[in-house]
């Protein structure tokens, strides 16, 4: 089939691999010495003759793919416009694309072959962890599969070509660069320079034999949001599926079962992924991690498909690397350390995690205790514990056997307990007797209730003169009152009441708040909040939007800096840190507190106006956040639902909160209680 149209090549300085490589494609094995001879105009000549040679070799294995129906706006741009490619896999009609075309199911999926038949498509399954599907078509006569390149002989900075058939399906278009990295997005894709976009996804990166290197496909680096793929395909980045890899999946695939990232269900210490080693701080509960045998304190060394199959594990990115190319349903080899002893645990990752609640005892934590004797401060009524026998000055020294200590903390055993199995306390009392205490956990509490502790104060923090309010506090005194929040380069204005009693020996809670649209009495609020502040030693933080008519999302980054530079200031209590919003503010209080689920532990939605299409995460152990939720409007309670199915306690409260009445608003006082039970374990 003739090529009318020449390939686009991106403009590096490659001569000497294009010389020599080149010369022995088009010449033959001994003709690369002369080919350094030749002019650049000739060298180019020798380029485009290459490109054209491959295009053609593979030309009839790659198809148009035209989706009807299903477009729909995603981050304001068009999910599917217009016709892709997709690429031959089968001779008897499989044809493998990428799922940028099927975000939403098209009415009609038609394939388009070389010689212009049209043939109706059939979406049989997908890939989701490569963002590839596959669709099948009834042919009269085989159709011509592609061949796979040898991976074994790919360099790096070898030409690459991406072929597509978005403007004619008999006359393929292609984008010439170079194979820039492999092992890409966690060893799951190969990296190209070439030129890709919606056009090609789905279409072949071949080698200058024709061979096909891999499936582009919109797979994106990073952590993002669904619909997000686009911005990646016109900034100089391209991946591409390895075809080996794609074979490998295609008989699960067209016995219609999707595929899937292969979920273990662990966390680890730190944040550094290079430099830190694999040290699990939390095992979800029922995760494949739990049923196998994964114990908080155990470090990876290694990890892989089989015992055969292990890579060394020396930090976060090795992990995720070996972790990638795995999928639902398969099988995870993992070597720990495990004091002086090294063990192998076998898991079968699964697709999702089971549904985590937090576990809820009911008992308060007295904040001077050490980290390895936790002494319990307060009961709360009602709760699992109020009937177990557990008394207020107690100590819990272990939990299910295991110690308390610093590594396994209080905190982080109760957040990976299952809270629909029964819990073994070993305690001792105030007389240094020990005993063991059984009792059965329940998920957070969402009905309000009314409570009467009282906070203790350190004997020191008590002896201490309380702070004056000052616009200049003494030195190594803190501001408090109504203070104003220095935030820079916005036209926002914040204001905290920070509580008269304030001792920076005592750890606060920290509510921060996107007020309402407009101007806001500053004295009104310090009038309804500081007698909870300086009761039970919280600080307030309220934020203004800078239009009168209401929030805009660019705002959104205004909470995080009220937060960093409180966190800073003053001594906050992290278990009681919390995000709130009113009216349009609510919502920019959801995506605060969603991108840092670990942060936040509370949410107050006030009067919210949820979008429908708000994406919600499961919970996590330590990103498993309460939520208060008031209004009248029961379209709201839709949104509250699917909060509750994804793990999160809700207290639904139906009834509006006026801000310009805070102090005789009926809605204070219960969400006062609210923020008081985060401390409860």
């Amino acid at each position: 089939m003739p090529i009318r149209s020449s390939c686009m090549k991106r403009e590096y300085l490659r001569w000497v691999w294009a010389f020599g490589l080149l010369g022995s494609i088009v010449f033959g094995s001994n003709a690369g010495s002369r080919t350094l001879a030749q002019s650049p105009l000739r060298l180019e000549e020798l380029e485009q003759s290459a490109f054209e040679s491959a295009t053609r070799f593979v030309q009839d294995s790659v198809v148009q793919v035209e989706t009807f129906g299903g477009a729909e706006l995603v981050n304001r741009q068009v999910a599917s416009s217009g016709p892709s490619t997709g690429t031959i896999v089968g001779a008897d009609g499989w044809i493998i694309t990428s799922t940028f075309q099927f975000k939403f199911p098209p009415a009609s999926i038609t394939v388009v072959l070389p010689d212009k038949q049209r043939k109706t498509a059939k979406l049989v399954a997908r890939d989701f962890s490569r963002e590839l599907a596959l669709l099948k078509i009834e042919v009269d006569a085989p159709i011509r599969p592609v061949m796979p390149s040898d991976r074994s002989g790919w360099l790096i900075g070898q030409w690459a070509l991406a072929i597509g058939k978005t403007f004619d399906p008999s006359i393929g278009s292609c984008s010439a660069g170079i194979l820039s990295a492999q092992g890409r997005i966690w060893d799951k894709a190969i990296q190209t320079d070439t030129k890709i976009s919606p056009q090609n996804y789905g279409g072949p990166l071949i080698d200058l034999q024709g061979k096909v290197m891999g499936i582009l496909t919109p797979i994106n680096p990073g952590i993002v949001t669904e619909g997000e793929v686009e911005q990646w395909y016109d900034s100089g980045i391209g991946f591409a599926i390895p075809l080996t890899d794609v074979l490998e999946r295609l008989p699960k695939m067209q016995a219609g079962q999707d595929i899937y990232p292969g979920k273990v269900g662990i966390r680890w210490r730190g944040e550094d992924e290079y430099s830190q080693p694999v040290v699990i701080e939390g095992v979800t509960p029922g995760s494949p991690a739990a049923e196998g045998g994964v114990e908080i304190g155990d470090k990876v060394v290694a990890a892989g498909p089989s015992v055969t199959n292990l890579k060394p594990v020396a930090n976060h990115s090795q992990f995720k690397h070996a972790m990638g190319p795995l999928d639902a349903g398969m099988q995870l080899v993992l070597v720990v350390e495990r004091g002086s002893d090294r063990k192998e645990i076998t898991a079968t990752l699964a697709r999702e995690m089971p549904l985590y609640k937090e576990p809820y005892l009911g008992i308060l934590i007295d904040p001077a205790s050490a980290a390895n004797a936790p002494k319990v401060s307060y009961i709360v009524p009602g709760s699992p514990a109020a009937g177990s026998g557990l008394r207020s000055g107690w100590v819990i020294e272990s939990i299910n056997g295991v110690r308390i200590d610093e590594k396994r903390s209080l905190e982080n055993q109760l957040a990976n307990l299952n809270y629909r199995v029964a819990v073994e306390l070993e305690v001792r009392d105030g007389a240094g007797v020990a005993s063991r205490i059984k009792l059965d956990p329940s998920t957070r509490p969402e009905a309000d209730f009314e409570w009467d502790y009282q906070p203790e104060v350190a004997p020191e923090a008590a002896n201490e003169p309380a702070a004056e309010p000052a616009a200049e506090p003494a030195e190594g005194k803190s501001q408090v009152g109504t203070i104003q929040i220095p935030i820079s380069d916005v036209k926002n204005k914040a204001f905290a009441i920070v509580p008269s009693n304030y001792s920076q020996k005592v750890p606060h809670g920290l509510l921060v708040l996107f007020g309402d649209a407009g101007s806001l009495n500053q004295s009104q609020w310090a009038a309804a909040w500081e007698p909870f502040a300086r009761e039970h030693r919280w600080i307030i933080a309220v934020a203004q939007s800078s239009d009168e008519k209401g929030w805009s999302f660019e705002e959104v980054e205004v909470g995080m800096r009220m937060q960093t530079w409180l966190a800073r200031t003053y001594s906050i209590d992290r278990r009681r840190i919390a995000v709130g919003g009113f009216d349009s503010g609510s919502i920019l209080a959801y995506i605060t507190a969603a991108q840092f689920p670990e942060l936040f532990r509370g949410v107050w939605l006030s009067n919210p106006k949820a979008p429908r299409g708000l994406r919600i995460n499961p919970s996590e152990p330590f990103k498993a956040a309460s939520y208060f939720v008031n209004s009248s409007d029961k379209g709201v309670d839709a949104f509250v639902e699917r909060i509750r199915k994804n793990g999160y306690s809700v207290q639904r409260q139906g009834s509006d909160l006026d801000s310009s009445k805070l102090v005789e608003a009926p809605l204070l006082l219960p969400v006062q209680r609210w923020l008081r039970l985060l401390e409860a374990y």
